[in-house]
């Protein structure tokens, strides 16, 4: 048997690997992580510090610092129909990739080779809080082709880092993948850890937690970007990473010049009546216009819950 630990660089699912290996100590753990080639920096480093942790290995001379990495965006004008991501990003995320496989071996990084913009493109089809064609190319659907070469339903198991305030996430994920023979668990629900939360644990490891939740995010999936989050999720982000922020509404801009369409990740609610779409730049005025005015977070609100959601698009 062999318990796989689908990580996704964020602390929920370091922390349900670390519990579920004490209670199972004397079993194979090995790790799956579906790279969407949008994730931040810091991300990376603490996907691979937060492993070695957990499997006690000296990574030390591949452990990237944020600082190491090249810009993710690509500078200047270009052209959506042909964009594919920066050249330098993904040939340092390449050779990181393949420095790790070669010290632990136990983390299986996964990457379908487009980031969520060019499924978009790709689909001529936006995403948004319900419908998630990115993860489910890039994540889902990648990560179950590879459950099916490489696993044994019949043996193995394997673990998610959903937690008890996502318990029926939990519910709906496990009632699908039983239905086409898998043995999913979530070993945060129920548990004393699960309750205390990640970043107690990772304080006692030494470990630095990542740098998106320092600023204010609730999930450290795709660079802090996220089809499905609210608006209290793009005002965090625009406050606290405007540069990215602005490379969201530009690549969001060029989609919709691209379909043709005046698609938008968010929607109009200033009237409760009629729903419209609202670009990023929009609601990028308004914020401008209204400093005051603050969205409040509730947990789960803004987090990501792709990974286990099953809308599918049209």
């Amino acid at each position: 048997m062999t318990r796989y630990h689908s990580v996704s660089g964020g602390a929920g699912s370091w922390l349900a690997a670390k519990v579920d290996m004490a209670a199972h100590p004397n079993e194979e753990h090995r790790f799956l992580f579906a790279d969407t080639l949008y994730e931040d920096a810091d991300c990376y480093r603490f996907l691979i510090e937060g492993i070695a942790h957990l499997i006690d290995r000296d990574v030390s001379n591949v452990l990237p610092r944020a600082s190491d990495f090249p810009d993710y965006r690509v500078l200047g004008e270009f052209d959506i129909a042909t964009y594919a991501g920066n050249p330098e990003w993904r040939a340092f995320l390449a050779q990181l990739r393949a420095d790790v496989a070669e010290v632990m071996p136990e983390l299986t990084w996964l990457v379908e080779g487009r980031d969520p913009w060019e499924v978009f493109r790709d689909r001529k089809f936006l995403g948004n809080s319900r419908i998630d064609p990115c993860s489910k190319v890039l994540k889902r659907d990648f990560l179950a082709a590879w459950l099916d070469v490489n696993a044994d339903k019949a043996a193995d198991i394997i673990c998610v880092g959903i937690g008890p305030d996502e318990a029926h996430r939990y519910h709906v994920l496990a009632q699908r993948q039983m239905a086409a023979g898998w043995q999913y668990e979530a070993p945060l629900l129920g548990t004393f850890e699960g309750d205390i939360g990640a970043f107690v644990y990772l304080a006692k490891a030494g470990i630095e937690r990542p740098r998106l939740y320092r600023k204010n995010y609730i999930h450290n999936n795709c660079g802090g970007f996220c089809i499905k989050a609210g608006h209290a999720h793009y005002q965090n982000r625009f406050y606290a990473d405007p540069e990215r922020y602005a490379y969201d509404a530009m690549m969001e801009r060029k989609l919709a010049e691209y379909i043709g369409k005046p698609v938008t990740m968010l929607t109009d609610r200033a009237n409760d009546n009629v729903k419209k779409p609202l670009s990023l730049d929009e609601f990028a005025e308004r914020m401008l216009a209204k400093p005051q005015f603050i969205f409040e977070y509730e947990p789960g609100s803004s987090g990501c819950g792709c990974m286990v959601d099953y809308e599918e698009a049209a």
